[in-house]
This record gives structure tokens, C-alpha cells and sequence, in this order.
């Protein structure tokens, strides 16, 4: 695996906003080189393009078929792809979630229930035929400043930055998952501190590669509002 070339695939999806994208797509939005890198070509079949992202990319990515085309996406749970979405829309159903989504129907439905089971999306009525209408929590809708608005502390900089250099020993980067836990916040006031110091340019979020973590580990990640989870952070120099 080279996470040189993850994080430059990573990078330009997260430049469109993007999770997942179609097969052609995908060609289009990496550019030419990263193409020629990947030793493919644009018309290259699904098989040769899955098995070139597991080669130079390991698990970062997957292809999957979803309705009726094939999709390269991050590899996050389903749950984050349907939250993505819910978040484009005001309403919905079930049918309406499902569409253009990168994982088959029949994962739709589990993934669906999880997040109703968690209240991240509730069921706000029912049509003439009873078909669910459903809703995104207002929670899951609030927007990145108002969580920058709510921490404030500079001294929570300060206890993260003496954590970071107590933990990386020298290096320039560390897991998320161990400040986490060696900090020992709650978990809005941890992710509301790497968001405002991420705004304030004092830090920068790295994907990284999730399949070398264990569950707990990933679930000690910074998963942001649009179903990106950050696996490490380095700390930024103040500009001259």
C-alpha cells in the first residue's frame, strides 16, 4: 500500500466534497497522472480498477455496485454515507435515502434501521400508503461554526498541544484515538476543540489508513459532520 497515493485520491475528493463517486467519474476527478500512477486507464474495467485501489491503496477505498452503477468510495460504514445524504434533503423516504448510494439495496435497509435505533434520523409522519417519512436529527445538522462558537478555551490548545508532544515523542503526527484517551474529555468537548483549532489553522486532520486500527480505535477517530473519519493530527506552525 502507498499512502502517498491515498491521501492524493482522498485529497481530491475532499476537494468536491465527495465520499464516493461513479466508476467514470472517478477517472475524471483524480486526474491523468494519478491514472498513469494506478496503471490504469480510463476505460479500464471495474475488475482491473478494484483490484489496482487494493494494490496501491489497501483497504482506504472500495468499488461497489450500487443500483445501477459502480461506485469508488472511502471506506466508511454505511451509515455514513446515508447520513451524507440525508443531509442534502429536508425530508425523505426510505426509497429517496437509498438512491445513488454506494453500497447494494440490500444494505440499505440494516443501515437505515441502526441509525433510526440512535435517533440520527426519525420517522416525522407517514404518506397516504404509509410509506415512513423521515428526518435528519437537528443535531446532525448543526453547521461546523456553530460547534467552533461553542469551545472557546484557550487553555484546552494548551492541554491538547502538551498531550500531542507527550505522546508523539518527536514525531510530527498522532493518533486521534490516543489524545482522546489521554486527555480523557468528553466527547463533544474533544471533537469541538480539533474543530476550532483545525479553523484556526493550528492543526491539520489526516485520514490515514483505517485498516490498521481496531474498532475501539476507530471509534476514538474524528468523524466530522459529512462521514469523514480522521485517523491523525500534525500540529501547524504559527505563520510568520
Amino acid at each position: 500500500m502507498n499512502p502517498e497515493i491515498v491521501q492524493r485520491i482522498t485529497d481530491r475528493l475532499q476537494a468536491r466534497d465527495k465520499r464516493f463517486v461513479s466508476r467514470n467519474e472517478f477517472f475524471k476527478v483524480i486526474g491523468v497522472a494519478l491514472v498513469r500512477t494506478l496503471g490504469l486507464s480510463p476505460t479500464a474495467p471495474v475488475a482491473a480498477l478494484s483490484a489496482a485501489l487494493q494494490h496501491h491503496c489497501g483497504d482506504a477505498f472500495c468499488v461497489v455496485q450500487g443500483g445501477r452503477t459502480f461506485y469508488v468510495a472511502l471506506n466508511l460504514p454505511d451509515e455514513a454515507f446515508l447520513l451524507d445524504k440525508a443531509k442534502r434533503l429536508t425530508t425523505f423516504t426510505p426509497a429517496q435515502l437509498a438512491m445513488n448510494l454506494p453500497m447494494p439495496k440490500a444494505r440499505v435497509a440494516p443501515a437505515l434501521t441502526r441509525l433510526l435505533e440512535t435517533r440520527e434520523i426519525f420517522c416525522v409522519g407517514l404518506k397516504a400508503d404509509f410509506t415512513p417519512i423521515l428526518r435528519l436529527a437537528e443535531s446532525g445538522k448543526r453547521s461546523n461554526s456553530v460547534a467552533v462558537a461553542t469551545s472557546q478555551n484557550p487553555d484546552d490548545e494548551t492541554a491538547l498541544h502538551r498531550a500531542f508532544l507527550e505522546i508523539g515523542q518527536g514525531r510530527n503526527f498522532v493518533a486521534i484515538h490516543r489524545l482522546r484517551a489521554h486527555l480523557g474529555w468528553d466527547r463533544q468537548h474533544f471533537d469541538q476543540t480539533l474543530l476550532r483549532l483545525q479553523s484556526a489553522e493550528r492543526i491539520l486532520l489526516n485520514m490515514g489508513d483505517p485498516t490498521r486500527l481496531t474498532r475501539a480505535e476507530l471509534e476514538g477517530a474524528y468523524l466530522d459532520r459529512n462521514g469523514m473519519r480522521y485517523l491523525t493530527l500534525n500540529w501547524l506552525e504559527p505563520r510568520s
